[in-house]
């Protein structure tokens, strides 16, 4: 992974901000996105020797706009010269069922799930296709495998993103570029935490297999591995990181403890 150019969407919180952790530890160059700019703040703070170093650096932008992801591509080349690996981590929930969402929640599901993963994919694949190489993770999440109670929108848009990385994967793998998705369940992101009262976070852990939410830094090891050259024949795939969640019939969490 060593110097490999990587430009992470949705950096500044979360699995965003895992991810980058993750990439510089491992020796890569990286331009963090984020619409906040006092997270962006933040987190080139928390990283200042990266920063520093030419390592790490942050760039504004909404990646559902894009004349803003055209001025993410340009800031890439110039501060990177170019990009290896393309994250898309960039997301947002909104929850309602259909007769109860407005069209602008499901809008800003489908602008920021979907259309921003078009947008960075379509305007950084080229400089990919001219190397014969590169790789991308979209993050979806496993509402895009199952439905879940009160959030068609989110389910529709991550779905979409599962299928959309599987299309892509299949247009690219001539040229040496590998499209995958990592599908995380309920993780400790200021996402989940700040929209779940401890009822809900309590209800999810008796759910998962596991026995608890997963963490952002567990993601961004899968999202690392499926970026990385170490994974350099999965193609179209969808790693899940859930703690079980989805392997699970239905049935309730059974308390039998093994000797």
């Amino acid at each position: 992974m060593e110097g490999k150019r990587v430009v992470v969407t949705g950096g500044s919180l979360g699995i965003g901000k895992a991810s980058v952790e993750k990439f510089l530890k491992s020796g890569c160059l990286v331009v963090a996105a984020s619409r906040s700019e006092e997270n962006g703040r933040s987190l080139l703070a928390e990283f200042d020797e990266y920063v520093k170093n030419g390592k790490l650096y942050f760039f504004p932008c909404d990646v559902s706009s894009e004349k803003d992801v055209l001025k993410l591509v340009t800031f890439a080349e110039e501060k990177l010269g170019g990009c290896d690996w393309l994250i898309n981590v960039a997301g947002i929930f909104k929850c309602g069922m259909v007769h109860e969402l407005s069209e602008e929640d499901w809008d800003a599901c489908f602008n920021l799930n979907v259309k921003a993963v078009f947008f960075t994919v379509k305007h950084f694949i080229p400089q990919m296709l001219k190397r014969r190489y590169g790789s991308i993770v979209n993050v979806a999440s496993v509402h895009g495998l199952l439905g879940a109670y009160n959030a068609p929108a989110y389910d529709a848009s991550k779905g979409a993103v599962v299928n959309l990385t599987r299309a892509m994967a299949v247009d690219y793998a001539a040229y040496g570029i590998r499209v995958n998705a990592v599908c995380p369940g309920a993780t400790a992101t200021p996402m989940f935490l700040n929209g779940s009262t401890q009822e809900v976070i309590r209800s999810f852990e008796n759910a998962i297999p596991a026995g608890r939410v997963g963490k952002p830094e567990e993601v961004a090891e899968a999202v690392a591995f499926m970026a990385s050259d170490s994974a350099s024949m999965i193609y179209g795939a969808v790693l899940v990181v859930d703690g079980g969640i989805t392997a699970n019939c239905g049935e309730p969490k059974q308390d039998k403890q093994l000797d």
